[in-house]
């Protein structure tokens, strides 16, 4: 229960540092710097313009464009864990 909460602590501040216009969402101009940021961490090629469409795609459970808090948080407590693992 620990990890749970301690992650999306994590999550949170996360997500607000890239949800630059502060409108509690992501897009994907705004999730790219953080893609090429965790790329980096886990030694995976800089994510394209496409990489970052397709992942929102899959991501954007309710098709509105952007992810919500929640969407992102399914996505970032995986990449959490790998991070957490290779470090």
């Amino acid at each position: 229960m620990m990890f749970q909460k301690e992650t999306i602590e994590i999550a949170r501040k996360t997500f607000d540092a890239y949800d630059k216009n502060k409108d509690g969402v992501l897009t994907a101009s705004e999730l790219k710097p953080l893609l090429q940021r965790v790329a980096k961490l886990l030694n995976l090629p800089p994510a394209s313009d496409e990489d970052i469409n397709d992942g929102m795609k899959r991501l954007d459970l309710n098709d509105n464009k952007a992810l919500e808090f929640d969407e992102f948080y399914l996505f970032f407590k995986e990449v959490y864990q790998d991070i957490k693992d290779k470090s």
